[in-house]
Order: C-alpha cells, then structure tokens, then sequence
C-alpha cells in the first residue's frame, strides 16, 4: 500500500472518532492531510515516470494468435521480395504453414526454435557507396512481422510526436512541414545529425534493456535476442553478429524507433525542436552558436549512452538554404520560408532519366514511355508539397529532348527519315537536308526541323505524361496530400 494511501485511512479514522475525541484528534489530522498531499504528489511523480508494462507472460501465445499471424502471411506475401538463405519463394508460404504451422509455433513456444541465418545483399547508395542488406527466410519473415505488429501496437503511444518514420498514419510530407514550421517560428539553424551506420551499429545491449523495461515475457524478450544475433550469410560462408539489426528484416524499422526514442526523449527534455525520420534527424535553433553547442552536447549524448556513432563529416550546423531533409531543402521568400527540391534530388533523377533513355539499348519505346511513366508518377508525388515547379518543366525537356534523338537514331535511314519527317509535316527539301546531315545524334536531335515536327503534343499521343502535367494534376485536382 502507498504512503498516501495509509495516511488517508488513518484520516478516515481521524473523522470517525467520538465528538469528544475528535478536536485532539483533528490537530493530527490536519498533518496528516499535509503529509498525505505531498506523498500523493509525490507518488502520482513515480507513477507517471514509470514504464507501463505490456501485461501478461502469455505475450507470445498473444504474438502466434493465428489471427495476427494470418495478417502477418498478408503483410509478407504483399511486400514480395527475394528468398533467404533456405530458398523458399514466397508462392510456397501458404502451403508450407496450412502444413507446418503447428509444429512450428510449439517450437517457437517451447523456446526451442532457432531462426536462420539473413542473406547479405548489397545494393547501391543513392549518395554512393553500398548498402548491406539482411534478406531473412520467408518464415522468418513472417514471424518477425508478427512481432513487429503486436509491439508496434503498444509501443506506438510511447513515440515522440516528432518521429515520422515508420509509424503508421505518418510520413516524410509531415516531418518535411514541421521543419517548415520551425524555420517559420524563427529557428533558423539546423544541426544536421548523421548517424554513421545507424542499423548495423545498434547495441544489443542497450536494446534490449529498453526491450525489457516494457515487456515482461521473457520467451518474447528471448526471441527478438535470437533475431538480433542471427548470422548473416555470405558467399556460404555464415558471419556472427554482435551489434545491429539488418536492414531487410520487419524487425529493424521498430526497434530502430524503440533505440532512437531515447534520442526524442533527451532531446524533447532539453527544449530542442527537432525532426526525425528513422535514423535522419535535424534539430532547429535561433543562432549559430546556439546550434553548435546543441551539436556538441548531443553527439556527446549520442556516442556515450546510446554507443551509437555520429558521422562528424558529413553531420553539419547550417542555414536552411545549405541544408536538406530527405531530399527537400528550403528558401526563403516574401518573409516566409518554402519548401523546395534539393538539388542532389534534381540530380538523381536527371541521371535517373539518362539511364531510361539511352539511344545504345535496344528498347522499344512503348516500353521506355511506361517506365518513365512510372518513374514520373513516382517521383512527383514525392516531391508534390515543394514549390519549384520550373523544375518539372526543365526536367520534361530533358526527357522529350533525348526521345527526339532515339526516334532518330530508330529511324536509321536517310530514306526513313525522309519518309517520317514528311508525313510529320516538314517540307520536302527541308527532309532531305536534314535527313543527310553528318551531325551527331544530339545536335540533330535539337535541331529546329526535329523540334518542329517530332512536338510536345505528338509525344502525348505517343504516351508521354509529363513532370508538368502530372504535377499540375496532383496539386489541382486532388486536394489532399496524405
């Protein structure tokens, strides 16, 4: 019983007692309502600083209940992806479970169950460089997303307001305009905070202390150890693992927020305004030098308590207009700061676009329109809340540009482009010269004669839907951006 608690029964006593008794009595009385006041204060602190516990040791019969596990099966058929180690496509899962199912769940129930080793797969950087992917087994996978569900549910009140990533109902559009807003408010220098090899430098340790400070079946806290130091398979060769969560696996986006929410905490608790997306954060200040010590105190923070690593070359205090957030930088105009496409961006899609349009492979071009479709609807409605339309232009004429030199590199002949460039419209003579001439492919394709006849609206009736038009589409006709 609470010291609060017994002081009000004894006051409870206190009122009860015979007339007679009860002014002697009241003096204590009054004392004790002090005292039980402040002990209720007190206590009402420790509750609310304690962790709520995720109840019963019966967690993981809750995790393995076959409707989560069945919405789990969903979840992994729908994202699709490779095989592991074993294999196993993901055709086969259902079959596999409508046979194994039972047998597997008492293995993982009995503590017996051994996960398999992730599969190393590296795949290019946007920023360069490589990243190192953990590809687990298609039943791995499903047992890790059973997991992932059921905590992410209870763990999802426990999030910061300002972490954006991989939370459901959020995205990187919210955490982008809650920049906005500071930058609005006045705080206009950002701490950029990279975080060097954030999932394959988190420590197990320190996670799964946090991990156990919530749940309290220790079967639960047993098998998410045995996910984190599954090996990681690579040219047959299997590599033990004694820090991180590989990127690949259901598991990693939510304990990645579990680890990092420690990181919101300190920094909600110092007063900082901040955004973070994963392990992507940028934290706002009034002055520079404001924003260096900021720096200074939490990657002090950062490297000795959460022994996680701050990349000091590429982490950097700048204004605004210097800075990025996943892929979107600001400027300022009329007094107010807006949102724009940063210029790294401008230039992954432009070679993006190069890569899709090149005269040396042998694509036909109604395949070539629907991956640049694609890629255009894509990226636009990334990119729709920034305001620098003139880069959709710009960026369709760089693609109509290079159809214009495939077309004519398609048409060989000179004989051919006669052909097609009359029934475009040229003049005879016109075709001739031009069909003969020595110049190169891309002189020839912004030569007026090309640019007249092969027009903006003749790459529309080919199937070309463009950055401006679609753009203008998004932002007009449909008014809501989540």
């Amino acid at each position: 019983m609470l010291e609060w608690q017994r002081n009000h029964e004894v006051y409870d006593e206190v009122l009860k007692a015979e007339p007679h008794k009860r002014t002697a009595c009241m003096r204590v009385g009054r004392k004790l309502i002090v005292k039980c006041k402040r002990s209720l204060a007190e206590s009402c602190n420790e509750v609310n600083t304690m962790p709520e516990v995720f109840f019963s040791n019966t967690m993981l019969e809750e995790i393995l209940h076959i409707r989560n596990v069945k919405h789990a099966v969903d979840r992994v058929i729908s994202n699709g992806g490779a095989s592991g180690v074993d294999g196993m496509q993901i055709d086969n899962l259902r079959d596999y479970l409508n046979t194994h199912w039972q047998s597997l769940r008492s293995d993982i129930l009995s503590g017996t169950y051994r996960p398999q080793a992730v599969r190393k797969v590296e795949i290019p950087k946007a920023s360069g460089g490589k990243r190192m992917l953990g590809i687990p087994t298609v039943i791995d996978r499903v047992i890790q997303q059973s997991i992932s569900q059921w905590l992410g549910l209870k763990y999802e009140g426990d999030f910061h307001d300002n972490s954006y990533g991989f939370r459901p109902n959020r995205n990187a559009h919210q955490a982008v305009i809650k920049a906005q807003e500071y930058l609005n408010l006045g705080y206009t220098w950002v701490v950029e905070l990279d975080l060097e090899q954030f999932f394959d430098q988190v420590n197990h340790d320190i996670l799964m202390h946090l991990l156990s400070k919530k749940i309290t079946d220790r079967r639960v806290l047993a098998l998410i150890g045995k996910y984190l130091r599954c090996g990681i398979m690579d040219h047959g060769l299997e590599q033990k693992r004694t820090k991180g969560t590989p990127q690949g696996s259901p598991l990693s986006p939510l304990l990645s927020n579990i680890i990092l929410n420690e990181l919101d905490t300190e920094l909600s608790s110092r007063g900082h305004r901040f955004v973070r997306y994963a392990d992507d954060c940028s934290i706002y200040a009034k002055s520079n030098k404001s924003a260096t010590r900021i720096m200074r105190n939490i990657t002090s923070y950062i490297e000795s308590t959460l022994k996680l690593k701050v990349n000091r070359e590429k982490s950097k205090v700048s204004k605004p207009s210097q800075s990025s957030l996943l892929g979107f930088s600001f400027f300022k105009t009329q007094g107010d700061w807006q949102i724009r496409i940063s210029a790294k961006s401008i230039e992954r899609i432009r070679e993006k676009l190069r890569q899709n349009t090149r005269r040396n492979t042998a694509t036909p071009m109604h395949e070539r329109l629907t991956k640049l479709r694609q890629i255009i609807h894509g990226w636009v409605d990334y990119f729709r809340i920034a305001t620098n339309k003139k880069v959709m232009v710009t960026l369709d004429e760089l693609v109509r540009r290079r159809l214009r030199v495939l077309l004519w590199k398609q048409w060989k002949t000179a004989g051919n482009r006669i052909r097609n460039l009359m029934k475009l419209g040229a003049k005879r003579w016109l075709a001739y010269q031009h069909a003969n001439t020595r110049k190169s492919y891309t002189r020839t394709g912004t030569s007026p004669i090309v640019q007249t006849t092969l027009t903006n609206s003749y790459f529309t009736k080919l199937g070309y839907e463009g950055f401006a038009d679609y753009y203008y589409w998004r932002t007009t006709h449909q008014t809501t951006l989540f």
